[in-house]
């Protein structure tokens, strides 16, 4: 009878129903983007209509956009203060909003970079080396960078910089440059992995950048602005282009599917889609989108592609979705879309008084988060109120896996908790999702949000002895 009374807990647990929902929700630093330009002269101030300071805002729906530094008039000299402080102004503005930036630097906007770069490269890196210094306060800011400032549009193509050695410098600068938190970007897997060979074949070359410490190789990642316009994206895919047959072209387009496939689970790859096509259509896009774990499109253009998307009805496997357009599902999945899925709790009596506990979640999203999350699932007394904290991503084994969790991935959780010391009562299970920049709630795709306690009820136990 003593250890009847003294070990015998009476624990009931409700799961609250995960239902799934559809929507954008709260999920920073993905999605679509709108794009700021802004064009640099020495010795003068943006205005406010230059700053777009006298736009009506849309509330910044959007969560990313997109700011393109256009510094043609520095060619061939420093960035004056002027400069610089036209770019904190704009980085500053952005900071009091809820939206996360992409950051674009280069020399021409009309197809003419041969003409409007710097003419000698030793400009360009000092160019780098300011923008670094003024970038790394806002480090917290930047989604990611775009190219090397170089090219035409900055797309890396058309351009007297793009020799190996040139293009490989000019990376390895930037990052030097940069807070190693901060995402960079070339335009093609090709330039990416020539950019790796060359520093593996040749570090002597590069001796003045620390490129371990720099972490270019962590970091660095795609951008695509010809996205689905071609069996080559528009030229992304030099191999398909140079491909004979059409078999051949679509190996070699799916060879490059493959390989962001495997890089851009661990960096972002994003940019813009191109030219309606069959490539562009859907269903052909989505698949592709998942392969490619992109996280972010420009939100008007190609606008012919969007419209298609706007007027198509979604017809894949993703029962939520029936009925819906390509558009809702696209803008939906893009970047990270966390569900909650199931949350169990059973207890036996036993000299251990723990019960058993199991989460079960998946990303829906077509990308991983790539910025710095935390997980928690927090216990509250309902009489006391009394909050603890019963699983962290910061110091549980499984807590990497958990935030950095790939597109189209499940995980289940188990893990232990003891009872021993709880109050008889009723308690309140709730999971949080948070940016570790902002400490902002992200958002999971199910109806179980309770705004008061700021996060998403897993269910409810009451102890009685």
């Amino acid at each position: 009878m003593y250890y009847y009374h003294r070990y015998h807990i009476a624990v009931v647990f409700d799961a609250k129903e995960q239902t799934e929902i559809t929507g954008m929700l709260n999920r920073p630093g993905c999605g679509w983007y709108q794009l700021y330009a802004y064009y640099l002269s020495p010795d003068t101030p943006l205005s406010a209509e230059k700053l777009y300071l006298s736009e009506k805002k849309d509330g910044y729906t959007f969560r990313l956009a997109l700011l393109e530094f256009n510094i043609a008039e520095y060619r061939d000299r420093e960035l004056d203060d002027s400069a610089i402080n036209n770019i904190r102004t704009v980085l500053q503005l952005f900071s009091r909003t809820k939206a996360k930036v992409i950051i674009r630097f280069l020399y021409d906007w009309d197809g003419l970079a041969l003409q409007n770069e710097p003419s000698d490269i030793s400009v360009i890196k000092q160019h780098m080396n300011q923008a670094g210094e003024i970038l790394n306060n806002f480090s917290n800011l930047i989604y990611t960078t775009q190219g090397i400032f170089v090219g035409n549009w900055a797309e890396m193509h058309h351009s007297n910089y793009m020799s190996t050695e040139d293009m490989t410098t000019l990376a390895a600068c930037y990052a030097n440059a940069t807070d190693p938190s901060i995402y960079l970007s070339v335009r093609t897997p090709k330039q990416y992995r020539t950019i790796v060979q060359e520093l593996k074949e040749h570090p002597e070359r590069y001796e003045e950048y620390d490129i371990q410490k720099s972490k270019l190789l962590e970091r660095l990642g795609l951008f695509n602005d010809g996205m689905f316009g071609s069996v080559s994206d528009t030229g992304s895919y030099q191999e398909a282009d140079a491909a004979v047959t059409e078999e051949e072209k679509l190996a070699a387009r799916n060879k490059e599917l493959d390989f962001q496939d495997s890089l851009c689970q661990n960096v972002p790859n994003g940019g813009e889609v191109v030219s309606d096509n069959p490539f562009n259509d859907g269903e052909n896009a989505v698949k592709d989108m998942q392969k490619m774990h992109v996280s972010y499109l420009n939100r008007i253009y190609d606008e012919a592609v969007i419209r298609k998307w706007q007027e198509s009805t979604y017809t894949g496997a993703d029962s939520l979705y029936q009925g819906q357009s390509y558009y809702n599902y696209i803008t939906d999945h893009m970047g990270a879309r966390y569900v909650l899925k199931n949350f169990s709790l059973s207890y036996k009596p036993s000299r251990k008084q723990s019960a058993k506990c199991t989460l079960e979640l998946e990303n829906k999203g077509f990308a991983p988060l790539y910025h710095n999350a935390s997980f928690t699932i927090t216990m509250i007394n309902i009489e006391t109120r009394k909050k603890t904290i019963i699983w962290n991503s910061e110091t549980e084994a499984k807590g990497e896996q958990i935030v950095s969790l790939q597109g189209q991935q499940t995980i289940s959780v188990p893990f232990t908790l003891s009872l021993s010391d709880l109050e008889n009562g009723e308690y309140l299970f709730i999971a949080r999702l948070t940016d570790k920049s902002t400490g902002e709630l992200i958002s999971f795709a199910n109806k179980s949000l309770d705004v008061m306690q700021n996060g998403y009820v897993l269910g409810t136990m009451t102890i009685a002895r």
